[in-house]
């Protein structure tokens, strides 16, 4: 999806962040909470007494900090002579994009989700290679339910939902959706990003991945969770 939409030229999408925006967010939604909770009162009393006041807590106003966070947001991530510009992340969920909303009111949110015994076939493979864990892999799982969960429900920020099977299953409609919900001409995408596989640096082409019973019990074990396949079979994945 990343790759597809940048594909186009009036379009740039960046990769992950480890998280970390919703880090920045947490900062600047406790520094307007501060600003409102504390501030004010420093800003009527500097009104009245200038500096000869108490000026311990004289914060720039909430609406200042709003604005400043959406120029940051605009200026870090917007790229030269594209209209549709975002990234890509696989931790936040729909309660994220709400708060972020509140600073990017064009926002709109692409949601793809995907079977959780495929993901967890290429989490196996991944763990064979030797860098990633056990623990990566149950972490990975509790960000999938509470994910997949969030986009159950519906809210202020425009999502397209799609799974990841029906995604790559019929390219021409993919595009067709992304392009209209991104207002992106269909026709600028190359579609040949569907053909050329890349699955992490440096790595091209193909797995070498084991079947779902070929795995080993306990891993399997990990789509057992009650509330995972609760969420899952609201996305007709019947495990």
């Amino acid at each position: 999806m990343q790759r597809l939409i940048s594909s186009h030229p009036e379009a740039f999408i960046w990769g992950e962040q480890h998280g970390q925006l919703e880090r920045v967010v947490d900062a600047v939604e406790s520094l307007i909470g501060q600003s409102r909770d504390h501030g004010e009162a420093g800003r009527t009393e500097y009104a009245v007494s200038g500096y000869q006041g108490f000026m311990a807590n004289l914060m720039p106003e909430p609406a200042a900090w709003r604005e400043v966070f959406s120029e940051f947001c605009t200026r870090l991530f917007e790229v030269p002579d594209v209209r549709v510009w975002g990234f890509k992340e696989v931790r936040f969920d729909l309660d994220f994009a709400t708060r972020l909303q509140r600073y990017l009111p064009d926002l709109r949110v692409i949601f793809i989700v995907r079977d959780p015994r495929d993901v967890l076939s290429s989490l196996d493979e991944w763990e064979s290679r030797g860098w990633w864990t056990r623990a990566d892999t149950e972490l990975s799982f509790q960000h999938w339910k509470r994910i997949a969960t969030s986009f159950l429900e519906t809210g202020s920020v425009p999502v397209l939902s799609l799974r990841y099977e029906d995604f790559i299953a019929d390219r021409e409609a993919a595009a067709r959706n992304v392009g209209e919900f991104a207002g992106l001409d269909p026709s600028g995408f190359d579609m040949t990003v569907f053909d050329h596989k890349v699955h992490n640096l440096g790595l091209q082409g193909d797995r070498e991945l084991r079947s779902w019973q070929d795995m080993p019990i306990d891993l399997r074990y990990l789509v057992f969770d009650e509330g995972l396949r609760t969420t899952a079979k609201a996305y007709g994945y019947h495990l």
